[in-house]
C-alpha cells in the first residue's frame, strides 16, 4: 500500500515557506543526487560535477513541486525521476551545442581547452571564461599591429624571425614593438 503524501508539507511549499523548502531539500536531497549520480554517463561526468547538476535539479523539483498535487509519495517519486531525466537531457544537450558552437569559434587562449574537465569548478572555469572575455575585449582596443605581435606571440608562441616576416620587419623591431604592446595591454587591464 502506498504511503500518503504529507500534503500539508506540499501545501506549505506552495506558500513559499522556507521551512517547507527545506523539508523537501533534506527528504529527498540525497534521492535526487543518486539518481543523478546513475543517470549521468562518464562524458558528462568529465564535464560537469555531479553535485552541481543535483542542486539544479533540486532547484527544479522545488520550482515545480507547489505546482502539483501529488496523492501518493510514489506519485511524487516518479514526478522526481522525471525531472531528473530532464535536467540530465537538458545538460547533454547543453554539451552537444557547445560543440558545435565551439567548432565556429576562434579563442584567443587554449586554457580552457588544455585544462582537465574535472579539474576546476565551475565557478573556475566560468571566471577563466570571463578573464579571456576581458582579455579579447582589451586586445580588440589595440592598434592593429600591436595585436597581431601580440597574438602571434603569446597565444600562437610563433618565432621572433616568423613574427618579424609576417610584420615585414626586423626581429629587434618586432621585439620592440611587442613589448611596447605588452606594455599598453597590461596597463589596460590594469
Amino acid at each position: 500500500m502506498q504511503r500518503p503524501v504529507d500534503n500539508f508539507l506540499f501545501e506549505r511549499l506552495s506558500k513559499g515557506e522556507p521551512e517547507a523548502l527545506d523539508e523537501i531539500c533534506r527528504r529527498y536531497g540525497k534521492r535526487v543526487a543518486a539518481l543523478v549520480r546513475r543517470r549521468l554517463g562518464p562524458a558528462l561526468r568529465a564535464r560537469e560535477e555531479t553535485d552541481d547538476i543535483a542542486q539544479e535539479t533540486m532547484v527544479d523539483i522545488l520550482k515545480g513541486a507547489s505546482k502539483c498535487h501529488f496523492d501518493s509519495e510514489a506519485a511524487f517519486l516518479r514526478w522526481l525521476q522525471v525531472v531528473v531525466e530532464h535536467r540530465v537531457l537538458h545538460t547533454a544537450e547543453y554539451w552537444r551545442a557547445a560543440r558545435r558552437r565551439a567548432s565556429k569559434e576562434v579563442r584567443f587562449s587554449t586554457a580552457l581547452l588544455d585544462a582537465e574537465p574535472h579539474a576546476e569548478s565551475p565557478s573556475a572555469v566560468l571566471q577563466r571564461r570571463e578573464e579571456i572575455d576581458r582579455l579579447s575585449l582589451e586586445l580588440a582596443r589595440l592598434p592593429s599591429e600591436d595585436r597581431e605581435v601580440i597574438i602571434s606571440r603569446l597565444f600562437l608562441k610563433l618565432p621572433w624571425a616568423a613574427v618579424a616576416a609576417a610584420m615585414g620587419t626586423t626581429e629587434e623591431a618586432a621585439q620592440m614593438r611587442f613589448t611596447r604592446a605588452r606594455r599598453k595591454l597590461v596597463s589596460q587591464l590594469a
